[in-house]
């Protein structure tokens, strides 16, 4: 089995857990298991295996020696990041960084060197994304979280969804 190993005994036995990568894998080991003795892995019957059935064969695999595939991460949504340099920007401002600082911090300098004009457009995105920002601090986040639908409350800024 790979991974770091531990061995516990329990009231009902002996357990054994491996953790590999982000993945814990657990078993309950039989009474009478010796070293060379043919071992059979049963998995209880219930309504909700056909939703384990992945989880028992990363076990499965595991015990012949293979390392189970690493969690897949899912894709950044376009919102998502939008919702995370905001919060970055505000982040930046409140510790006294300028607008030209922020956008090195969320665009890179090489992008700033290139792009940056006193009135650009990234100039733009970096207040757009402070207004934004700020409206998530004063309550917008509800609007976010579903608990609460708020409007534009100054002209120019946009309905949260």
């Amino acid at each position: 089995m790979p991974g770091r190993k531990r061995l516990a005994l329990r009231t009902t036995g002996l357990m054994v857990a491996a953790d590999v990568a982000t993945r814990r894998l657990q078993m309950a080991l039989a009474d009478d298991l010796a070293d060379g003795v043919v071992y059979v892995c049963t998995v209880p019957f219930g309504p909700e295996l056909r939703g384990q059935i992945a989880h028992f064969h990363v076990q499965a695999q595991a015990l012949a020696g293979h390392a189970p595939p690493a969690a897949s991460a899912r894709a950044v949504t376009r919102s998502a990041l939008l919702h995370l340099r905001a919060l970055q920007a505000l982040d930046a401002a409140q510790a006294g960084a300028s607008h030209r600082e922020i956008a090195q911090i969320l665009f890179g300098l090489s992008v700033v060197v290139l792009r940056w004009h006193a009135d650009g457009e990234l100039r733009a995105q970096v207040r757009h994304l402070l207004r934004r920002a700020r409206a998530y601090r004063d309550g917008g986040y509800l609007a976010l979280a579903g608990v609460q639908r708020t409007g534009a409350n100054t002209p120019g800024d946009e309905t949260l969804h």
